[in-house]
């Protein structure tokens, strides 16, 4: 199906019957943002590859050179005309509704491995990250669910790199596909316990025996109790607003050893089913799914069985590994585009879940040899309820270095030295959202992404 045509023809008869008026550039936010029945609701998922795309060349030299196997080659800063690259073009089915965006840096840029902690949060390392913040205002039908964490390999070695934080607080993936399944899809019978009337009367009482003691507590014991107290509300709250599902059709993957790289393909993709499934069925609107850990040593098989991603990250296997560990991680992402648009959205009978849904693709580094952080590779897809400004159906590329706030003392050839903080995009992604986020420092929105923005 031609996902832009379909979409298209639904916002035209939308406007036929009088749902909205004239499409202005805020027209379509509030539709996605409105929350009611048969309308358009935004999605959004965020993934996280290890160890950087490759953004220099083989011989790019110790901060590289921009000139590697991600970034398109464009014909402007801001163009429709651009080639995709050895690495990128794993997602040339999808260019159509891309947003390759050129000109980020994360943190001071060469931190290396330590990206993970704030790559999808605030330089501070302090605040929760652009997922949990918008979990809180995209519910879906589960409010337990609200930002579901995918982690297919993510510290399954033990290692916890983890890249979704509530607060200062690391959060934990399902790393089992079959877990997280049994988690999302509940029976009929767990439905509807969970909806009853006072489904938390159990919990009630026991908060209210622990209130009982909590005067007899010092005033350092309070505080860890009220954290805690705090999280058992969040349960109650959850608990009452929980809805059935519409529609769901749940899937339930077979047991595999998750931990192991024989099976890392095949649990990549269970991943990929629960996760458009869940979609698919108003269970969430937000997710964000990272695939392995920074300095990734579970080997993959498909392309390896002997050097582990990072060795072949660090250009130690050759330059084969090296650029066919970075092409595999991509076309997982292709798969799970791909297992987006077998599924219906929710919220729009009869289209395709691609289409209110802002799928973003990113890194904790950009190169995985140098270890740097500056140009980082990001691409935005999706229909994302006619939003993300991707070219009218072309896909785009644009250098967004002309709203650059920060300064690297190297930076590369190719673009030299600007760059947009990456705090920046996800200020960017909470204001197209609807919402804004509790950073500090410049958290000015970037022009030229989003319709609404």
């Amino acid at each position: 199906m031609d996902i832009l045509k379909s979409r298209r023809r639904f916002l035209a008869g939308l406007a036929a019957a009088g749902v909205y008026g004239p499409l202005t550039q805020f027209g379509l936010a509030r539709m996605a943002l409105a929350g009611q029945a048969q309308q358009p609701k935004l999605k959004i998922l965020t993934v996280v590859v290890p160890d950087g795309l490759a953004t220099d060349s083989y011989q790019g030299g110790p901060f590289g050179d921009g000139r590697g196997l991600w970034h398109p080659e464009p014909q402007g800063m801001d163009t429709t005309a651009f080639t995709l690259k050895d690495v990128s073009k794993e997602l040339e089915a999808y260019r159509s509704q891309s947003l390759y965006l050129r000109g980020i840096i994360l943190g001071p840029g060469n931190e290396g491995h330590a990206g993970w902690n704030w790559v999808l949060r605030d330089n501070a390392q302090s605040q929760s990250s652009i997922d949990v913040l918008l979990g809180q205002v995209l519910p879906g039908n589960e409010p337990s669910h609200r930002s579901l964490f995918s982690g297919p390999h993510a510290a399954t070695d033990g290692t916890r790199w983890l890249v979704s934080w509530q607060g200062n607080a690391m959060r934990s993936p399902y790393n089992d596909p079959k877990l997280m399944a049994e988690s999302l899809f509940k029976s009929p019978t767990q439905t509807r316990r969970a909806l009853e009337p006072g489904g938390g009367k159990l919990l009630e009482a026991s908060l209210a025996d622990i209130q009982e003691i909590r005067s007899k507590l010092s005033p350092g014991q309070r505080q860890k109790l009220d954290t805690h107290l705090d999280s058992v509300e969040q349960v109650i709250k959850d608990l009452e607003d929980a809805r059935p599902p519409v529609g769901c059709e749940p899937v339930y993957p077979e047991q595999l050893d998750f931990r192991s790289a024989l099976h890392r393909t095949r649990t990549q993709a269970e991943h990929n089913k629960v996760v458009a499934t869940a979609l698919s069925c108003g269970i969430t609107r937000v997710v964000t799914m990272q695939i392995g850990r920074s300095a990734e040593s579970l080997n993959i098989l498909d392309v390896s069985p002997t050097n582990n991603p990072h060795d072949c990250a660090h250009r130690r296997a050759g330059e084969t590994l090296w650029r066919e560990t970075r092409q595999w991680y991509v076309k997982q992402v292709k798969l799970l585009m791909d297992e987006l648009a077998r599924h219906e959205d929710p919220d729009m009978p009869g289209h395709s879940l691609l289409e209110c849904i802002l799928v973003i693709l990113t890194s904790e580094l950009a190169d995985g040899d140098p270890e740097h952080t500056i140009d980082m590779p990001l691409v935005m897809m999706g229909g994302a309820c006619g939003l993300l400004k991707s070219g009218d159906g072309a896909g785009r590329y644009l250098n967004i270095t002309s709203q650059a706030d920060q300064t690297h003392h190297t930076g590369n050839p190719v673009i030299g030295r600007k760059f947009v903080d990456m705090q920046r995009i996800w200020a960017t992604v909470a204001k197209a959202a609807g919402t804004t986020v509790p950073y500090g420092g410049n958290i000015d929105p970037v022009s030229g992404i989003f319709t609404n923005v």
